[in-house]
């Protein structure tokens, strides 16, 4: 089931609330005024016997998950009355004369009474349908102060425990990493720092800022590392790669570990602080050495088939590091995304005007940056694996799809013609077609309905696919850079992006054997043209 709101019962208003949250949901999912009425009712009756704040009493409102056939709305209610019998509770009864479907059930003091409703067979349940019924029953104009204020202050309390449970995650995550991680200030003091820099070196955070790294590092090694701090710790656009030895307190050796210290700057450029990386790579050190020597060689040889497998786990570290700060660690900022964006559309007015630009540049700081993440993630893992056979219609069919919502919002005019089947990978060939359909939906001329025509002409050993749009094109003259990473010919406040679904498309092309072109003239529309083989018998 998926959660829709939730109400707790502590007086008569909030059994006003539970009433209308009731109403509002039955509605939406497009029951009948009648069918409103009977559930909100049999709503209030289970309720109305549980307010008070000895109670503990909470009423929650779910609808099915999309899976189920027969879908359903939900109500339960969660109280701690000790004198509860359902037979003598006369709200219940009440409620069962109204709903067919209703249940109690007890567990460690705590009552649970549950009813739901049927909706109609036609009733459509997804992800955007569930979240947009979050947001209207949550954001509906309230019908008291009461509520204006109860509201409130369930958000304050809902955000302040999501941004409690995001820093709780990164926590966990970063001390669950085989890698030091920690954060310093321009003064070089230590504001943070995983379990695994004091279960490595046996020092605490109070401990290196009073003492320094003196009793941590090599003292041959931290002076060129405390020289590289001195000269760009302030730079917000230097990254520092440290490479140094530390000291392991369990078996007293200095092991070499490398890293990178990366500056996290304030608005006006300056570094605020910097989030430092180091690993252990003392496997390759050795290697490196040992084979400095080749008079050592058979005699270091068991060593070095250990010190290979610590190198290549070392280096599965590092691979498991890379897509996890690009992958699980976009919840946090996800999280942040998402609670900005309430804290603006409920508050924004309350800024003043130099406040409403600063959280407006940290709204688009952050969707930039999720963006930039999603796409790196896209980029780093894509791979020469899952090839089978694919039907191109079939793929577009699915692209469509998933770009149905912009292409109603634009009116766009989509022709395809019949496309063959070829060896690929489908997941990577939806991606490429996606990127490059939504480039021709989001660079159409202004005030113009956007025109796309995709077609393929079989050659002799190979099909080339044609993605032709009428929109504001491009200078031929950057066809050198367009298909690199990072790369933008135009405005970001204009066109958003990062610069790399280009790069992503070339890349899918050349795992499939292939090659990828363009060409167009400024506002003349462009032309994309992919190369890609054909097996032998669709030749023959």
């Amino acid at each position: 089931m998926n959660e829709i709101t939730n109400v707790g019962l502590e007086n008569e208003m909030d059994l006003i609330l539970a009433h209308k949250q009731a109403m509002r949901l039955a509605e939406l999912a497009g029951l009948s005024l009648s069918a409103q009425t009977t559930f909100a009712t049999a709503v209030s009756e289970v309720s109305r016997y549980a307010i008070g704040r000895e109670n503990h009493a909470c009423l929650r409102l779910y609808v099915s998950d999309k899976a189920e056939k027969i879908k359903f709305i939900f109500a339960v209610l969660e109280d701690k009355r000790p004198e509860f019998v359902a037979a003598k509770d006369d709200g219940y009864i009440y409620a069962k004369r109204l709903v067919s479907n209703i249940s109690i059930s007890f567990s460690q003091g705590l009552n649970k009474t549950e009813l739901s409703y049927r909706l109609p067979l036609h009733t459509r349940i997804d992800n955007i349908m569930v979240e947009k019924w979050r947001t209207n029953l949550n954001t509906d104009p309230a019908i008291s102060p009461y509520e204006e204020i109860k509201r409130k202050n369930k958000q304050l309390i809902e955000l302040a425990d999501k941004l409690r449970e995001s820093e709780q995650q990164y926590i966990s995550l970063t001390n669950s990493l085989p890698i030091m991680i920690f954060t310093m200030n321009v003064e070089g003091m230590i504001t943070y720092a995983n379990q695994w820099l004091h279960s490595y070196s046996g020092a605490t955070i109070e401990e290196i800022n009073d003492k320094g790294w003196q009793h941590v590092a090599h003292a041959d090694d931290l002076k060129n590392v405390l020289m590289q701090w001195e000269q760009s710790a302030n730079d917000p656009d230097t990254i520092i790669s440290p490479e140094l030895r530390l000291k392991d307190v369990n078996t007293g050796e200095y092991r070499w570990h490398t890293g990178v210290s990366i500056p996290i700057n304030n608005d006006d450029g300056t570094v605020r602080y910097r989030n430092t990386y180091m690993v252990d790579v003392h496997a390759q050190k050795m290697i490196e050495e040992a084979f400095k020597d080749n008079l050592q060689l058979k005699d270091a040889q068991s060593q070095l088939e250990e010190k290979v497998r610590l190198l290549n786990q070392s280096n599965e570290q590092l691979e498991q590091f890379a897509y996890v700060a690009s992958h699980d660690l976009q919840e946090p900022l996800r999280k942040i995304s998402f609670y900005s964006d309430i804290l603006k559309r409920k508050y924004g007015q309350e800024f003043s005007g130099e406040a409403a630009i600063f959280f407006d540049n940290l709204i688009n700081a952050t969707g930039r940056m999720r963006s930039l993440i999603q796409d790196v993630l896209t980029y780093s893992t894509v791979r020469s694996d899952g090839f089978t056979m694919v039907d191109l219609n079939n793929v577009f069919e699915e692209v469509l799809y998933d770009l149905e919502i912009v292409i109603k919002e634009k009116q766009a005019q989509i022709t395809i013609g019949t496309l063959p089947v070829i060896l690929g990978n489908p997941r990577q060939l939806k991606q490429l077609f996606e990127n490059l359909v939504s480039n021709g939906l989001k660079f159409s001329k202004q005030n113009a309905v956007p025109v796309i025509k995709i077609s393929a002409q079989m050659l002799e050993s190979e099909v080339v696919l044609s993605f032709e749009d009428e929109g504001i094109g491009f200078d031929e003259k950057y066809i050198g850079k367009m298909f690199s990473l990072f790369q933008r010919l135009h405005d970001r406040d204009k066109y958003t992006g990062t610069g790399i679904g280009l790069a992503i498309c070339k890349k899918i092309v050349e795992l499939h054997q292939g090659s990828i072109s363009a060409q167009g003239q400024p506002d003349q529309g462009a032309t994309f043209l992919i190369t890609l083989p054909l097996l032998e018998q669709q030749v023959n």
